[in-house]
This record gives structure tokens, sequence and C-alpha cells, in this order.
């Protein structure tokens, strides 16, 4: 166990290390890692048999037999070591052309030294089109097929070509090896062909996806706004009696004044008089202004934000403009716990849900009713929110469509059929659920179910 961890760490950092290279292109780093170990093999592994054929008296040419077999050796290792120091500095297709380009001149010059060698199987051309057609293109790939019939035609009509004597043919084995090596580069070409064809294809789904959620996301943010925009329409009407009355009352403070004017006039009760219309006048004006803000608020296009905060002293907050979307009759009630319900999602879009479930209890009862808001821990970390009108109900193909967005039973120009929509959005987006249970004349329920935090 002690020499394996330190083995596995050394194989984990020279993965790391072979990995590491300046390239962009997807295909390309990863092939990296694999060609860098070719090419470091054949750099390696190529002047170490050489040296032991050498060393052991294997080798038996000379002069410049001896030259050509020595130089093109050193030629392939030393090509094998730029491609690998090319590589590392993201040349990734120049370093491997310039080596595959040194091979072949290589074998240029072995087969013109030497002739053509009959062999049972010759690496080199199986690594030059497998190189070419993974690395470089189907371009690369044709041209290196080329080339090899034409080595083997070189050595075959060299004067040392041993097989040729031998047949009494030169070429007689031409046409077997170059129709063998068409099929190896056909099955290559078509192979590398559909790989990176469904690459692309892969790469191409990719970018719509995210093109999709970019879009989703600014869709969302827009049927947010718009959705806003509505429900402030629909505030419109109460907000406007509402600052009737803080300017009612600031009129009537102001009404103190003409105390000054009268006969019976005494400086230091009606002082303390004026003193309490002016206070009444300055809390008159801080609700207009708490009440403006919060319509700014409201409208306000912003990114959601989700937070920690109390359901309950929120629904408590938000109870003064539900009441503002409904006239005297229609009741508004809302149940709440006196301990604080902690939720964690974006306070506005529970606002917003809260006044789109009012509106369209609002158009559910234009004879008047029942608007009810239930609050309530249920256990296991979940809060519950009821929301419950004694409306006109909906049908069950209505009720099966209405978190659809842009669904609505209203009239052109009344709706844009995305309330529902964002409260079903936020329930999902808060790990939450919603339902809804409704029947034609039996009014609608809303059930939001929501995790609490600590």
């Amino acid at each position: 166990m002690s020499h394996a961890s330190p083995l596995a760490a050394f194989g984990r950092r020279a993965v790391a290390w072979l990995r590491r290279v300046p390239i962009d292109d997807p295909v390309d780093r990863r092939n990296a890692p694999a060609l860098q170990v070719l090419l470091l093999f054949l750099g390696v592994e190529i002047p170490l048999n050489k040296a032991y054929h050498l060393l052991s008296g294997h080798v038996t040419m000379t002069g410049t037999r001896l030259v050509v077999d020595l130089g093109t050796d050193a030629a392939i290792a030393v090509a094998a070591c730029v491609a690998v120091w090319m590589i590392r500095r993201g040349l990734l297709r120049e370093g491997v052309g310039a080596f595959l380009a040194i091979l072949m001149a290589c074998a240029v010059a072995a087969n013109l030294a030497f002739g053509y060698q009959l062999q049972a199987f010759d690496p080199y051309p199986m690594i030059m089109l497998t190189i070419a057609a993974l690395v470089i293109g189907r371009r690369a790939l044709w041209i290196v097929y080329a080339c090899i019939p034409l080595v083997f035609a070189l050595g075959m009509a060299s004067p040392w070509g041993l097989d040729a004597g031998r047949s009494g043919h030169a070429f007689q084995n031409l046409p077997s090896l170059a129709f063998s090596y068409l099929m190896i580069a056909l099955v290559l070409d078509r192979t590398v062909a559909a790989l990176r064809e469904t690459l692309r294809r892969a790469q191409r789904s990719a970018q719509q996806l995210r093109e999709q959620m970019v879009e989703r996301e600014h869709m969302r943010e827009r049927m947010l706004h718009l959705q806003k925009i509505e429900s402030v329409g629909h505030l419109a009407s109460g907000v406007s009696h509402d600052f009737n009355n803080v300017l009612g009352a600031i009129v009537g403070y102001t009404a103190e004044r003409h105390r000054l004017d009268e006969f019976d006039f005494d400086p230091e009760p009606d002082a303390r008089r004026l003193g309490a219309a002016l206070e009444g006048i300055e809390l008159a004006a801080q609700r207009g202004i708490a009440l403006s803000r919060k319509l700014l608020s409201f409208s306000r296009r912003e990114l959601a934000v989700p937070a920690r905060f109390d359901a309950a002293r929120a629904l408590a907050e938000l109870a003064p403009m539900l009441r503002q979307l409904f006239d005297g009759r229609v009741e508004v009630v809302l149940e709440l716990p006196p301990a604080p319900v902690p939720v964690f999602l974006d306070r506005s879009q529970l606002d917003l849900v809260m006044l789109n479930f009012a509106a369209n209890a609002r158009d559910a009862m234009p004879g008047g009713g029942r608007f009810e808001i239930a609050l309530r821990a249920i256990g296991d970390g979940r809060a519950r929110i009821v929301v419950a009108d004694t409306g006109q109900g909906m049908t069950p193909e209505v009720m099966r469509q209405a978190f659809e967005p842009f669904f609505t039973t209203k009239p052109a120009g009344e709706g844009t059929g995305l309330g529902l929509a964002v409260a079903w959005e936020m329930a999902c987006e808060a790990g939450g659920t919603l339902h809804v249970d409704s029947a034609p004349g039996s009014g609608t329920r809303f059930t939001l179910d929501l995790p609490q935090v600590d």
C-alpha cells in the first residue's frame, strides 16, 4: 500500500500534466493526452531500440545504408519530441502535421535506400493514416493515403528491392497494398466523419439549449413585469380611494387653523390642538409616502432575489393593498398565526402572487362575497397558504389549464393569462407545490405549500 499511493499520485499528476494544454478546440483538447503519449513513446522507443541492435551486433549494414538507417530513426525521434513541444504550446495540428511530413520523408528515404521490404505487419502506415484522420481531417487522410502507395512504388523500383528480385516483377504487390490501405482509409474516413458530425450536433444542441435557457429567463422576467403592471392597474382604483382618505385627513387637520380667527382664542390649549393637528398631518403624509413607495417598488423591473422572511408578517403588511382591490361588498379575512413562519423565496413574487389571487377573486365575485387567506405550519418543515373565495368557480376544463402561461378566460385586453403561471413557477422554484380545487358555483381554493427555513 505504501508503494501504490505514490505511484497513483504520480499517475494523477502525469495525466493532469498531459491535459494541461492551451487548446480551445474540444476535440483537439481531448486528443492531446493520447497523442502526447504516442509521440513520447516513439521519441524514446526508437532510439533505445536502435541502440540495443547496435550494441548486440544485429546491425550488419555499413556505409550509406547505415547513415540512412540511423538518420531516419533519429529524425523520427526528434520529430516526435518536437511535436510534443508544439502540442504543449497549443499547436496540436501543426505539430502533428510536421511529424507526419517527417515520417513520410523518412519512409521515402528508407525505401529508396533499402528497397521495398515485405513485412508481416508495418505499423507506420497505419499510424500515419489514423493520426491524419483523427487529428487533422479528411484532406490530410487522403494525402497520406496517396503518399503510401507512392512510397511503396519507390521502394519496389529501387535497385535494392529484395522482394522484387525474388518474384521477377517489382510491382506485383503494389495493387494489393494500395487496395488494402484504400479500405482502411475509407473506414477511417467514414468513422471519423460520423464521430465529428455527432460531436457537431451535440455542440449545436448544447448551444441551442443555452440560448433557450437565456431566452426563458428573459421571458420569465418580462412575464413577471407584465403581471406586475397588470396588478398595479387593478390596484389603481383602490389606491386612489386610499390617497383620497389621506388627503381628506390632511384637509381636516388643516381646518384647525381657523381657530386662530375666533374670538374665544385661548393660546395654550389651541396651540396644543394645532400641534396635534400637525402631528396628524405628518402621520397621514407618511402613510401616503409608504403607499406610493410600495407601489413603485412593486412595479419596478427587478431580478428575483430569494431571502429569508416571515410569511405571516409579509401577509399582514400586504393586507391593506389586498383590501384596496375589493369594494365594501367583499369581506377580506386573513388568518395568520402569532408565531413567525419563516420561508425562503423572493418576497416581491409572493406579494405579486397574492395580489393576482385577489384580483382573480374580485373578478369572480362581482356581486360580493368572501376572500380569505390562511397561513399555518403543517409539520414536516412546511408552511401552507390557503387562498379561497366564494366566487363563480372553475369548470374542470378551465382548472386543467389554469397554470398554463397566457391562458385566460377574461375578455381580450383585460388579462395577460400570466397570474397563475407566475404563482406556479414561484412555487416550483421555492421547492413547494401549488394545487387548485374548484367547481362551478362553489368558489375556488388554492393551496400553496412552501418549505420553512430555520
